[in-house]
């Protein structure tokens, strides 16, 4: 199994995304210039993985919020951890120039709001390729993989394989401790 933890992607997500993906409150996610593989990658499982809490006072303090209402804090819900496990139901390109595809995004896609936000800035302004990825199966690890940090410059809704020994470990952990195993 240790060589399908060295082709399993995780999305990095900030904590109150990735507490909401596994919740299955949202099930459409926005990744940014997904590797090729990933594209044809549907029936996949994925890691979904947190990244570090809002330093913003505001924001912050909207996240501890949010976090409260789940039942989590920074103990229980840690930073820089591998959180859950999905699987990809179907992905397809992001046109944000389109009306009638921004109208089906806001209105019909379990997205959430600090995505399409991204969609703006990191499409228009950046240049970047947005694609929407829908998930299933999606469930928290019963304990999260500690201490996985990503490799630098990710953000919210990037989508990376491992990086070295370690991180295959960890990924390694998470796979085995998947309840779907069947599935993968």
């Amino acid at each position: 199994m240790l060589d399908r933890a060295k082709i399993t992607v995780a999305i990095s997500l900030c904590p109150e995304e990735a507490v909401c993906y596994l919740a299955r409150v949202y099930t459409t996610l926005v990744i940014f210039n997904p590797p090729e593989f990933l594209k044809t990658s549907i029936e996949s499982r994925v890691l979904i993985h947190s990244l570090g809490y809002p330093d913003n006072p505001e924001s912050a303090h909207i996240c501890r919020q949010l976090m409260d209402e789940f039942g989590f804090d920074t103990e229980t819900f840690p930073a820089c951890a591998i959180q859950g496990l999905a699987t990809i139901a179907s992905i397809f390109p992001c046109d944000r120039n389109n009306l009638a595809v921004d109208f089906e995004l806001d209105h019909h896609l379990d997205i959430a709001p600090t995505s399409l936000i991204d969609i703006q800035s990191r499409v228009q302004d950046q240049g970047q390729e947005a694609w929407l990825v829908q998930l299933k199966d999606t469930y928290f690890l019963q304990e999260p993989i500690y201490d996985v940090l990503p490799p630098r410059d990710i953000a919210t809704g990037d989508v990376w394989l491992p990086q070295n020994t370690s991180h295959v470990e960890d990924f390694q952990k998470a796979i085995s401790r998947d309840i779907l195993r069947s599935k993968v």
